[in-house]
C-alpha cells in the first residue's frame, strides 16, 4: 500500500513541474515568435518567489540561466548569479544582480575562453577589479596586457610578453590624475621610470613586440634634456648610442653587425644650455628603427649634406648644401639610378626637376616650367605647362580614369611661378566634354558658372552682375543652400569663411 501510494506522489509531482514549465519561442532580435521561426527559445519554471529562467540555441544548447522577479522578454529583473553561454556550450560571462542591477562579482571570458574581465560591482554602478587582453599576432596584437580599477578608474597598467614578471612596462596613475612609468627588461631587470611630476631625472624605454624586447633607452635631465640614450636592432646589437655632459657631447651609429659607421660631436654652449651638431654625421631612423631614414654630414656646425631613404632602405634625395643654402637636390629611383639633378641659386630652384611623392616639377632658369601631379596608380592626374610666350600656364585635371575635369590657363605671376591667388580662364568638362566656362581673378569668380567637389560635398557659382549665385550640395548630390551673394573683391576675400572664394586646389579633388 504505501509503495503504491509513493508512486502516486511521483506521478502528479512530475504533472506539476511539466504543467508549471512554459517555453517561449524568439527570434534572432529576441522578439517573439513561432516555433518554426524561432532562433532561441526560453523555458521558465517558478522557484519559489522567483522564477528560473533557461534561455537556448535553436539546437538545445544552453544559451542563459539565472533566476528572476520579472521574465518579461528584455525587461527582466534578475536576482543572484547568471550566466551567458556560448554556442559550443563554454561559459561566455556571468554576472550578479540584485533586484535586477548588477551588484557583485562579474566575469567575461573570449571566445578561447580566457579570463577577459574579472570585476566586483558597487550598488552606485562603480567596479573594481581587472581585465585582460592577450596577445594574436594574427589580429595584429602583440603583447599581453593586465588592467587594474578601483571605482571604476584605471589605476595600472601592465604590458609583457609571456611572464608578468618578466619584461615589461607599467603604468601607475594615482589618485590625483599623476602617472608613473616603470620599464623592465629581459628576465624582469628594472631599467627606469618617468612621472609626471617635473623637476627629477627620468627614464623612457621603447619595446619591440613578438617577441617583446627593448628597443630603445633614453635617460633624460630634470630639465627635460636628453642626457644619454640607446637603440637596439631586433637582433639585440646597438644600432646608435648617445651622451651629452657639461662641455660637448657625441652620438655614434653602428650597423646591425655592430660595425661603426658614423660619429658625430656635439658643442655645448653653456648661455643657451643647448648642444650643436658640429662636425660628422648623423643618422636618424624610421619610427621602427627598421631602416636609416636621413643622414645629416655636418661640418663646422653646418649641414653640407642631407640624404633621405625611403622604406625599403634605399636612397630618394641626396641634397647639396654651402653655408647653409642649397646647392642642388639629386633625386633616385627605387632602383638606385639617378632619376634627375635639381641646380639651385639663391636658395630657390633653378634647373632641373623635382620629384616629390607624387608630384614631378621641372624648372628652367628659376621658372617652372612643366609640373605633373599622379594617382597613386601612377595615372597623371594633372599636369601644368608654361605656354610658348612663356607668360601664362596651360593646366588639365584629370579624374581616376583619364577623362577631362578642367582645363584652365594661368597667368604667370611676377616671381615666375602661381600666384598665392588663383587667377585664370577655365573651361569645366562634364563627362568629358566642355560644359561650362569661366573667368577667375584672386580667388573671385568675375563670369560664367563653375563647379567642384569639396570634402564636404559640391559648390556651384554663376556670376550675374554684381551678384555670385551660390549652391552648396551635400556628398550625396542634396541641395542644401540656394543663395545670392555681393561679390566680395575686397580685403575678405580670403577669409576662410567666404563660401564663393575660389583656390585652384579645388580644382584637384584628392576624393571621388
Amino acid at each position: 500500500m504505501k509503495k503504491l501510494f509513493t508512486s502516486a506522489l511521483l506521478a502528479l509531482v512530475l504533472s506539476i513541474n511539466v504543467y508549471a514549465q512554459e517555453k517561449t519561442y524568439f527570434d534572432e532580435n529576441w522578439e517573439k515568435t513561432t516555433q518554426a521561426n524561432m532562433e532561441y527559445y526560453r523555458e521558465t519554471t517558478p522557484k519559489g518567489k522567483l522564477t528560473l529562467i533557461k534561455d537556448f540555441y535553436k539546437n538545445g544548447t544552453l544559451q542563459m540561466e539565472g533566476l528572476a522577479s520579472d521574465t518579461t522578454p528584455n525587461s527582466e529583473v534578475f536576482e543572484g548569479k547568471v550566466t551567458w553561454y556560448t554556442p559550443e556550450g563554454k561559459i561566455m560571462n556571468f554576472v550578479t544582480y540584485s533586484n535586477g542591477k548588477q551588484v557583485g562579482p562579474s566575469q567575461s571570458y573570449d571566445a578561447s575562453g580566457k579570463l577577459i574581465e574579472d570585476l566586483v560591482y558597487k550598488a552606485d554602478g562603480t567596479f573594481s577589479g581587472k581585465s585582460f587582453s592577450y596577445k594574436d599576432p594574427e589580429s595584429e596584437y602583440y603583447y599581453n596586457s593586465l588592467t587594474l580599477y578601483e571605482n571604476s578608474t584605471p589605476t595600472q597598467t601592465i604590458i609583457y610578453d609571456e611572464d608578468i614578471k618578466g619584461i615589461r612596462s607599467e603604468s601607475i596613475i594615482n589618485k590625483n590624475g599623476g602617472y608613473e612609468n616603470k620599464y623592465y627588461g629581459e628576465k624582469g631587470k628594472y631599467i627606469g621610470s618617468a612621472t609626471s611630476e617635473s623637476g627629477s631625472e627620468s627614464t623612457q624605454v621603447e619595446y619591440y613586440y613578438n617577441p617583446m624586447r627593448v628597443s630603445k633607452i633614453e635617460k633624460y635631465k630634470s630639465d627635460g634634456s636628453i642626457k644619454e640614450g640607446v637603440i637596439y636592432g631586433k637582433n639585440g646589437k646597438i644600432l646608435q648610442e648617445q651622451k651629452r655632459n657639461k662641455k660637448d657631447g657625441y652620438k655614434t651609429t653602428y650597423d646591425e653587425s655592430g660595425k661603426k659607421i658614423a660619429h658625430l660631436i656635439y658643442q655645448y654652449d653653456k648661455e643657451s644650455d643647448t648642444y650643436t651638431p658640429m662636425d660628422g654625421d648623423d643618422y636618424q631612423f624610421s619610427y621602427d628603427y627598421s631602416y636609416i631614414s636621413t643622414v645629416d654630414v655636418y661640418k663646422n656646425g653646418l649641414v653640407t649634406l642631407n640624404k633621405v631613404f625611403d622604406e625599403n632602405g634605399k636612397l630618394s634625395t641626396e641634397t647639396l648644401l654651402k653655408d647653409g643654402s642649397t646647392q642642388e637636390i639629386k633625386y633616385y629611383s627605387p632602383e638606385g639610378k639617378l632619376r634627375s639633378t635639381l641646380t639651385y641659386k639663391d636658395d630657390l630652384p633653378f634647373s632641373g626637376t623635382s620629384y616629390d611623392g607624387l608630384t614631378e616639377k621641372q624648372y628652367k632658369d628659376a621658372v617652372l616650367v612643366s609640373s605633373k601631379v599622379y594617382y597613386e596608380e601612377k595615372k597623371l592626374k594633372s599636369e601644368k605647362k608654361l605656354n610658348s610666350k612663356q607668360d601664362a600656364y596651360d593646366a588639365t585635371v584629370y579624374d581616376d580614369k583619364g577623362v577631362i575635369l578642367y582645363t584652365y590657363n594661368q597667368p604667370l605671376s611676377e616671381d615666375g611661378d602661381d600666384d598665392y591667388s588663383f587667377t585664370a580662364q577655365v573651361v569645366q568638362y562634364v563627362k568629358g566634354k566642355p560644359a561650362n566656362k569661366s573667368s577667375v581673378k584672386a580667388g573671385i569668380l568675375q563670369s560664367g558658372k563653375i563647379k567642384f567637389k569639396l570634402a564636404s560635398g559640391a559648390r556651384e557659382l554663376e556670376r550675374n552682375g554684381k551678384w555670385i549665385l551660390l549652391k552648396i550640395y551635400s556628398s550625396e548630390g542634396k541641395l542644401l543652400q540656394d543663395t545670392k551673394i555681393l561679390a566680395d573683391t575686397g580685403e575678405n576675400s580670403f577669409a576662410t569663411d567666404n563660401q564663393t572664394f575660389i583656390l585652384e586646389e579645388y580644382l584637384h579633388p584628392d576624393f571621388e
